[in-house]
């Protein structure tokens, strides 16, 4: 036929049946700013004008290919074989089964109801590998050793797209879209999911026994009855969303409070059905007598990763009691001891049936200590990011190193712990007081 790529059309169409769509998606590297079903309907009106050609001219021919191109090309090249040789009855396509655009029809339809009542600007349509349509499209392109094709699987991605975002305004993403179709060839399912949304804050607990996350009892019940996540959960019906998770610059004891500015966090918004809130809307529900959250802004996550992985200083104050009782000369020495000290600490006894044993090391950066009675003092304490101050204090059998325990020589309980700042470069007078 004096082309190779008319050649390998030709070919293909005696060996399967395939609609324009299909058999032009086989040479989708060639030609620009055509669509698969143009450049199929472009081969194949090709092929035809070269069938007649031969037909009409009243050489011999070889009359069974020529049926079996018609019956497996239909359209123009059916019409003329029809017109010399008689019916032809065309074959469905081998691949979609006529089918595809109907099929890319109805998975815009049901997109469409999948993004009813969300929010979005940007949109991300995949379809999931594997299907029926894959297989048989991997036989043809096997078979006639063609590797100029693309698959249905990109086919149907791009034109569900294209009349997605022509119904919706939206504009493809391809990162971070506000959200993502997925879209099953076999069945016609069509997943919608919103991206998530990150609020970058902070959180300070004025009272004691609040858990950053919502611990549960055996039987189910809370074990505590306020929480940080507890309050963040209060905006899921500002976003319509199915989940609301925390994730925080690290977390202090239950019964430790988070004072100061308080402890820089993330929540992330799950599949929100709703994007654009006001962030005053948000912290009006965030309001609480013993846990105070407020959001500064949204977040990306980058930023999460780089929360997750910070190591900032903190300020703690730590009141002690000393059975054995102590004196000012002991508070001088404490601080001397602790001050500038790189601390040897394995994972706290207490912890040790969910982490694993390691031994970690951590400065302190300043302690000052005030005497408040006999038995009774008063210690803040600069470090780093991750050090366990109540061992620091109890010394916890020796797992610590050193310790105000092994310092003084005698017992010492952590009666109460507060984190005063988060970040925090220096003491202040008032703290050094």
């Amino acid at each position: 036929m004096g082309s190779e790529l008319l050649d390998k059309a030709f070919n293909a169409l005696l060996n399967y049946p395939l609609c324009d769509r299909c058999l032009g998606r086989l040479f989708a590297k060639h030609g620009l700013e055509l669509s698969n079903a143009e450049r199929g309907r472009a081969l194949k009106t090709l092929i035809a004008m070269s069938v007649h050609k031969v037909l009409s001219s009243g050489e011999e021919v070889d009359s069974g290919s020529l049926l079996r191109l018609a019956i497996n090309g239909g359209g123009p090249i059916a019409d003329v074989v029809r017109r010399y040789l008689g019916e032809v009855d065309v074959r469905k396509c081998f691949i979609c089964g006529g089918n595809l655009d109907s099929i890319i029809s109805e998975l815009v339809v049901k997109a469409l109801e999948a993004l009813a009542g969300r929010e979005f600007k940007s949109l991300l349509v995949g379809v999931e590998k594997g299907s029926s349509y894959e297989a048989r499209e991997g036989e043809v392109t096997a078979s006639l050793n063609i590797d100029s094709w693309e698959s249905i699987r990109r086919e149907v991605k791009r034109e569900v797209g294209k009349r997605l975002q022509l119904l919706t305004g939206s504009v493809p993403k391809f990162r971070n879209p506000d959200v993502l179709l997925v879209l099953n060839l076999d069945t016609l399912e069509v997943r919608a999911s919103s991206a998530q949304l990150f609020l970058r804050g902070r959180y300070v607990k004025v009272g004691r026994f609040i858990s950053q996350r919502w611990w549960y009892l055996r039987d189910g019940v809370y074990r505590y009855r306020a929480s940080v996540e507890g309050v963040a959960e209060r905006v899921a019906p500002l976003f319509k969303c199915r989940d609301v998770l925390i994730h925080a610059a690290g977390r202090e004891d239950v019964d430790a409070r988070m004072l100061g500015d308080g402890r820089p966090l993330v929540i992330e918004i799950v599949n929100p059905f709703r994007r654009e809130v006001d962030i005053e809307a948000i912290n009006n529900l965030l309001r609480d007598e013993w846990v105070r959250v407020v959001v500064h802004s949204t977040a990306s996550v980058e930023e999460l990763h780089e929360l997750k992985r910070s190591r900032n200083p903190k300020i703690y104050r730590v009141v002690i009691y000393v059975p054995e009782g102590l004196t000012e000369e002991d508070l001088k020495g404490v601080e001397a001891g602790l001050e500038g000290v790189e601390v040897l600490q394995r994972t706290p006894r207490r912890i040790l049936r969910r982490k694993k044993d390691v031994l970690r090391e951590r400065r302190v950066l300043q302690a000052r200590g005030k005497r408040l009675s006999e038995h009774l003092a008063e210690l803040v304490i600069k470090c780093e990011g991750g050090l366990y101050v109540k061992e620091l204090v109890t010394g916890d059998e020796g797992r610590t190193y050193p310790s105000v325990n092994s310092l003084l020589g005698r017992e010492v309980k952590v009666l109460f712990l507060d984190v005063l700042e988060f970040c925090g470069q220096h003491l202040t007078p008032e703290e050094e007081g």
